[in-house]
């Protein structure tokens, strides 16, 4: 069986499932399918993505073609690093609509296979394949989620060749026949290879405890210990000395020349030094460790240019974050004054002409009036999610009994003008920003008193549940509910499931709810039925300090 793999999608996140949707429907189309067969090929995917996002670990989705007795398939990997012990859900209605399924799994990984039966295959070869590879990555981005995805994996990329130079670093000393060190600006063995161990029997530690004391000859030690001592003149490049060092097995002293070089950063201030003993007895010797050093320099050097790109596409993704975040707070700003005066103006005509005004003139100014509330309703939203994402959270002890409790006296007119009924349960304290929860329970309560079922008065209760340092936060309505199949889409910006003509909004409410719960280091989700009320469940760190101390480690 031959297998000619095509595009890989990450599946950590909502965002990620509609890649996958929108992935699997390309390649489907490019394969020459229906537009039903396409549909229900990406239906298969999603059905499995979503289990492995909400379940899985390290999910991964892998689109490729595959041949088998003359037969060729678009195939669908999905692989997950979480044993599911579990049913698999939602493999049970994809595999219903594809050609053939298989899952296998290792003590490290999961994988489901879904194959999609290719019609007219003799046409394709690998010509035609390495075409759609070139489709795939000359595509522009579909959304601004996948163009930060591509520029967050390609510095991924970077690190791991970031790390795997690290790698080949150490492994390349490790194979020199000399010692070779790096000093901190101490003078403490920041690393040596394992040359030096196998001459003196001493580790790093005994070494920088003893000050070398133990390896060193007396006779050497006054001048060797200006390297250690770092009694170094200012401005010194290289320095080299010559001494004679204990080996382990036979107790006798060898003469070495060992020399360090300082490596600066780019304003010129010391990083460390770096170094490296030579046995002088053997020309030989010397003359394949001054070979070995220039490798181990170029080998250096690629190391502080793979660093310098690196951060510096860390700072221009910085950087155009920054620029997004000032646009929208600007632009929101500069719209402010114009949608006043349209207001204005259009009471003012209301009130002054309003008897020389047919009933069409005054048709069109009450349409002027609510077009410029929603206008202003919208730029307050567009304000609210631009600071958001301009401030820093500012995590402290807070009492969330007491931010529900200010969230439902901002709520007051509204709770009494439709004669709500909310209940909440005693909450615990957490670490978080309380302005920005604040904002989080007022639109989420907001939300569940205005999408209220006709003659029905709201009813809304919050409830908690601890779980080691999680905190899951449920905020219940009986309220008209929605389709599930729509959840992806409420919680990213303008999404709107409902006419403003029956229910006022501007479709960024939830968005900001999911932007201050992701900068909480929590998830937002929420469980519903057409006409059954809905559940929103918020999960946050309890301790967030606890977090950041187990991230580090």
């Amino acid at each position: 069986m031959k297998t000619q793999e095509l595009i890989r999608v990450t599946l950590q996140n909502e965002m990620d499932l509609i890649l996958a949707h929108k992935r699997s429907m390309r390649l489907a189309e490019l394969a020459g399918l229906s537009l039903s067969a396409q549909t229900t090929f990406a239906t298969a995917v999603s059905e499995v993505s979503r289990n492995t996002i909400e379940h899985g670990k390290n999910g991964c989705l892998v689109l490729s073609i595959t041949e088998a007795q003359r037969e060729k398939y678009i195939v669908a990997k999905i692989l997950d690093e979480e044993q599911q012990h579990q049913k698999y859900e939602g493999l049970a209605f994809a595999k219903r609509l594809v050609s053939k399924y298989n899952i296998s799994t290792t003590e490290k990984q999961t994988s489901i296979e879904l194959y999609y039966s290719i019609p007219f295959a003799d046409k394709l070869d690998a010509q035609k394949l390495d075409e759609w590879k070139r489709v795939f990555r000359s595509e522009p981005p579909l959304s601004p989620y996948e163009e930060i995805k591509r520029k967050n994996e390609l510095l991924q990329d970077l690190a791991q060749k970031l790390q795997e130079s690290e790698q080949q670093y150490k492994m390349l000393t490790n194979a020199l026949p000399l010692i070779i060190f790096s000093l901190s600006d101490k003078g403490e063995l920041i690393y040596a290879n394992e040359w030096l161990k196998r001459f003196t029997g001493m580790t790093t530690s005994q070494l920088n405890a003893s000050r070398w004391k133990e390896v060193v000859h007396p006779e050497d030690y006054d001048s060797f210990s200006i390297l250690v001592k770092q009694e170094v003149p200012l401005g010194a490049s290289t320095i080299k000395t010559q001494c004679r060092l204990r080996h382990k097995g036979d107790e006798d002293y060898y003469w070495h020349l060992v020399s360090i070089s300082p490596l600066n950063d780019e304003k010129g201030k010391l990083l460390y030094w770096i170094g490296y003993f030579v046995d002088i007895n053997a020309q030989k010797m010397v003359e394949e460790t001054l070979q070995n050093n220039k490798e181990l320099k170029e080998t250096q050097a690629r190391l502080r240019e793979n660093q310098a790109a690196l951060e510096h596409n860390i700072t221009e993704l910085n950087r155009s974050n920054l620029e997004l975040q000032q646009f929208a707070y600007v632009a929101s700003h500069d719209l402010q004054e114009p949608a006043r005066k349209i207001s204005f103006y259009s009471d003012f005509l209301l009130s002054k002409y309003e008897p020389v005004l047919d009933e069409k003139g005054r048709d069109y100014l009450n349409n002027m009036q609510a077009a410029s509330r929603r206008m202003r309703s919208l730029i307050n939203d567009l304000l609210a999610f631009a600071q958001v994402e301009r401030k820093a959270v500012q995590f402290k002890k807070i009492n969330l009994n007491q931010v529900t409790h200010n969230a439902l006296q901002d709520l007051e007119m509204l709770i009494e003008e439709k004669g709500a009924i909310v209940h909440i349960d005693p909450l615990p304290l957490i670490e978080a920003d309380e302005n920005m929860l604040h904002q989080l329970f007022e639109n989420l309560i907001s939300n569940g008193i205005k999408y209220a079922r006709d003659n029905v008065k709201p009813e809304i209760k919050v409830w908690g549940e601890t779980d080691n340092n999680d905190l899951r936060i449920h905020i219940n309505d009986n309220g008209i509910g929605f389709e599930e199949k729509f959840l992806p889409q409420m919680f990213t910006l303008f999404q709107r499931l409902h006419s403003t003509q029956k229910y006022e909004g501007t479709g960024l409410g939830l968005a900001i709810c999911h932007k201050i719960v992701a900068l909480h280091g929590g998830n937002i989700t929420a469980q519903s039925r057409l006409g059954k009320g809905s559940t929103f469940v918020i999960t946050l760190p309890i301790n967030h300090s606890a977090v950041y101390e187990k991230q580090r480690h």
